[in-house]
């Protein structure tokens, strides 16, 4: 069974996510004003376990009061990418992405919140970036408000991932490339899954029993979540001749950072183990969660050989002799950010 140590236990409050949340003003856009919804009201025509699940019930009363149909569309997502069965199938989750991108671009239309003429993926991308600005209204930055933040922004860019393997898919020119585009976001949900566990881990047992684990490990989610659409922005830029950067290492290099990264993190973790726990059982859960790391590397380790194995056929799939090895040097990108979050010591 899977270790309940206080990480997962705030995380499963707040909703398995992350973006990093920041302490700072941003210009919220009033543009578009809601119809006014009362939230007392909907959140009492709940079930008290579908009522704290969804995104309504942590989002500040001045928030929803400025814009609650936006919210209430927001939670839709939230839900869905907080069930027990997401990631499904890859082309089942790309349906209702794409499904549920069609309605962000409605509302963004119904709403004007601006110029009419970008394209749809741009639309849904901006009525998501307007969630996470709404997200910070009334936030008094607490520690479960930051984790809440960063869960909910975790689920708008894992909709914002989709709407980049959509654009991808759309423009492939074989059946046989867009099997291979799908074969690969299949294996990476399955990397995605360790390298959350890993860092997670991390993070809790280098601020152990203290508040900060739960917003510095779901903030890592949005990086590790940033990292994969600039990789699949550039395989995208790549396929429709748009400017990209081609700079970067290979990836066995970025694969041996990564784990020597891991590695060198526990070592220091477990050189400096806390002096006193509370108890015998604290001793013990934080040994636990050692070893949960450590096997989840291991696990790690020949997904990611499988993963370069497959991503020399998509670079090969995709590029020319001008761009060789410049969707690997992203890909290797995305694996030494991994590194710097796992090494992300205080």
């Amino acid at each position: 069974m899977k270790t309940q140590h206080f990480l997962l236990t705030m995380l499963m409050l707040a909703g398995v996510g992350c973006a990093p949340t920041l302490q700072t003003e941003r210009q919220f856009d009033d543009k578009g004003q809601d119809e006014n919804i009362d939230k007392n009201a909907y959140l009492e025509s709940l079930s008290p376990d579908d009522m704290h699940d969804g995104l309504v019930f942590w989002t500040s009363d001045e928030a929803f009061s400025r814009k609650s149909e936006l919210l209430l569309l927001l939670d839709t997502l939230y839900r869905h990418v907080r069930t027990d069965s997401f990631p499904s199938e890859v082309k089942t989750e790309e349906k209702w992405m794409s499904e549920y991108r069609e309605k962000l671009c409605s509302y963004y239309d119904l709403y004007r919140l601006g110029s009419e003429t970008i394209p749809e993926n741009a639309k849904a991308d901006s009525v998501l970036n307007e969630g996470d600005r709404l997200m910070e209204l009334g936030c008094s930055w607490s520690t479960m408000e930051m984790i809440v933040n960063n869960s909910a922004s975790f689920t708008f860019d894992r909709c914002k991932e989709y709407g980049l393997l959509n654009q991808l898919i759309m423009n492939c020119e074989s059946e046989e490339a867009k099997e291979l585009i799908y074969k690969e976001w299949a294996l990476y949900e399955k990397m995605l899954k360790k390298i959350t566990l890993i860092s997670s881990n991390i993070v809790e047992l280098n601020y152990w029993g203290g508040s900060m684990a739960g917003p510095a490990a779901t903030a890592n989610y949005c990086i590790i979540s940033g990292s994969r659409r600039h990789m699949y922005q550039t395989i995208l830029n790549i396929v429709t001749d748009e400017p990209w950067d081609g700079t970067g290492v290979y990836l066995r290099n970025a694969e041996q950072l990564l784990f020597g990264c891991c590695d060198e993190s526990l070592r220091k973790i477990v050189e400096r183990t806390p002096e006193t726990f509370f108890d015998a059982n604290d001793e013990k859960e934080h040994k636990k969660v050692v070893k949960e790391t450590e096997k989840a590397i291991q696990e790690l380790k020949p997904l990611i050989e499988e993963w370069i194995v497959l991503m020399d056929q998509v670079d090969k799939e995709f590029t020319m002799d001008g761009s060789r090895h410049c969707i690997e040097r992203a890909g290797a990108l995305m694996l030494m950010k991994w590194a710097s979050i796992v090494s992300d010591n205080p």
